[in-house]
């Protein structure tokens, strides 16, 4: 029995169905109300006609299903599969980084504060995620400062026998030898639960009070913590961006697509105003937008993570409802979704929308890029596709005033910041093979922990290649190498050689793949020329 036949005889009942291939490995997983009627629109002729389903069906050898006792728990089940097997044709969800949420230990009677990249279910609340590393490390820097939450690890805190030196820079509380209470510590992380949720203006009320209550009772240093940590509360709302949206927790989430690739931005909205803002890049699969955004927003709001009372969308999600009521039972609270027609609201959600076309056009161009990354990859032989480059030429006249010269290109664009010159020191008769020698050994000798380039690439032909073979191999790297040669008519495409080959690459005259090597050589010359210039005119007139 074949699968458009077998699928007639699915339960009409609510459920999971997963398509799977040649070796058993899952495709696709999809949640039904009707698991026959579902599955079975997918082998209509008359049924989906984008590309997508054909190469699904086309790599689809069985479709299994699982049945639920409900829509609700086919969803949840459905979000859970996708994520325990990342199918290849269920939506994709990719950040550019691997974000960082603070976290608090709420399973320690002392809870202390962290900075992690994995939010885990064990009990702890967990703020973020933050785009930035550094963002994330200094609100933990300003926490501990004015809230004095211990920042230890639950080992240290159990060892201690007396204070950690931050407490005595007025940065810990100490609680781990009882220099305060449990109900005091409880205060403080109640001031950094309403900081980190975005509620500056309230607890900036908060801790007005208790300084003027903690000095009326003489309590100076109380009131002196108080006042500090208003000062920089106060200092983070001037930063902050003043537009105002409502008094609520929003989240605004707009999608744009073309393809298969998606962008879903996100601005997200606290206690009125905009805190921060991020894009999604997404492969959509198979999936139409209803349920790429139910998806989006069932991945988005997990457990531990900060969910808003409100998502302002430009359209519903396939199962509205259901999200509505899965997202409010992990938050605790009503969870709803809008999606506003004018007034502020609206104009946020145009916001997100603009934001989303302009990362959608970057990641579209930078896709173009990085096929012609591949490409060149594929070229010269290399394992993974060049994403940093680095060139290396010789200018001197007759052997004097002689310099060696590399620069960088990340994606292609110059990353000036590691540019580097080097005055020739060994010689000073024309030698460029000795140079050249020279200067690589100096650059990566002396920079064996930094990062290294995918490729270097150098100004000549099989000569300077064997020299540059020659210093790598001497300096123990596995550094791939390529050299460009001009051609030897004028009418010629310049030549491309690596190791292990006689013949140059074939890499066609005027492709986007040697126009680029080209275009890092010719940077590397006038790097090298102006730098050999700079030097033979301070020689010449003592400049």
């Amino acid at each position: 029995m074949d699968i458009k036949e077998r699928t007639k005889n699915f339960p009409q009942r609510p459920g999971v169905y997963l398509f799977k291939g040649l070796r058993g490995e899952i495709l696709y997983v999809g949640k039904a109300k009707n698991l026959r009627k579902r599955v079975g629109s997918y082998f209509r002729s008359s049924g989906d006609d984008r590309p997508q389903i054909y190469f699904l069906i086309a790599k689809t050898r069985s479709v299994d299903f699982i049945v639920t006792d409900s829509e609700k728990e086919a969803l949840l089940l459905e979000s859970t599969l996708i994520k325990k097997h990342k199918p290849r044709y269920n939506i994709e969800l990719k950040d550019d980084k691997s974000h960082l949420y603070i976290r608090i230990g709420m399973e320690h009677p002392f809870p202390g504060i962290s900075v992690t990249r994995r939010p885990k279910k064990e009990g702890a609340k967990y703020f973020g995620p933050y785009d930035s590393a550094a963002a994330a490390r200094e609100a933990v820097e300003q926490i501990t400062r004015f809230f004095q939450i211990r920042s230890c690890t639950d080992r240290e805190f159990a060892n201690r026998v007396r204070a950690c030196l931050k407490h005595d820079i007025g940065r810990c509380s100490a609680p781990c030898v009882k220099k305060i209470s449990q109900d005091e510590y409880a205060l403080h992380l109640s001031d950094v639960a309403s900081f980190l949720s975005g509620k500056k203006k309230y607890l900036v009320g908060m801790l007005k009070k208790r300084m003027s209550d903690a000095s009326a009772k003489m309590d100076y240093e109380e009131a002196a913590r108080c006042r500090d940590a208003i000062g920089m509360i106060s200092d983070a709302l001037e930063r902050q961006n003043v537009i105002r949206h409502g008094s609520s927790d929003n989240d605004a989430i707009a999608m744009e697509s073309e393809g298969s690739d998606c962008i879903i931005s996100v601005m997200e909205v606290r206690s009125g105003a905009i805190s921060g803002q991020r894009n999604y890049h997404l492969k959509c699969g198979v999936q139409d937008a209803p349920e790429v955004l139910r998806d989006f927003l069932l991945q988005r709001y997990v457990e531990g993570s900060f969910i808003p009372v409100k998502a302002i969308m430009e359209s519903a999600p396939a199962d509205r409802s259901l999200v509505e009521k899965i997202v409010s039972d992990r938050s605790g609270k009503k969870f709803s979704i809008s999606i506003p027609k004018k007034g502020a609201a609206h104009r946020i959600l145009m916001l997100a929308l603009e934001n989303a076309r302009e990362f959608l056009r970057f990641k579209l161009m930078r896709k173009e890029d990085d096929a012609v990354f591949e490409k060149l990859s594929k070229k010269l032989a290399l394992i993974s596709p060049i994403q940093k480059i680095e060139c290396v030429d010789i200018s001197n006249t007759g052997g004097r005033e002689a310099v060696g010269a590399i620069v960088s290109f990340l994606h292609g664009e110059p990353d000036k910041k590691n540019y580097r010159i080097f005055n020739i020191r060994t010689l000073t008769t024309p030698d460029d093979y000795a140079m050249m020698y020279e200067v690589i050994k100096r650059r990566y000798a002396e920079n064996v922990e930094r990062e290294m380039p995918d490729i270097l690439l150098v100004d000549g032909g099989r000569g300077q290649l064997a020299t540059a073979m020659r210093a790598v191999e001497e300096l123990g790297l596995s550094l791939p190498l390529a050299a460009i040669a001009k051609g030897k008519k004028d009418d010629e495409p310049d030549q491309i050689f690596i190791p292990g080959r006689m013949n140059p690459v074939n890499i066609k005259a005027k492709s986007k793949e040697l126009l680029l090597l080209m275009k890092v050589r010719d940077e590397a010359h006038r790097f090298a020329i102006s730098a050999h210039c700079r030097r033979r005119d301070k020689k010449s007139f003592g400049k």
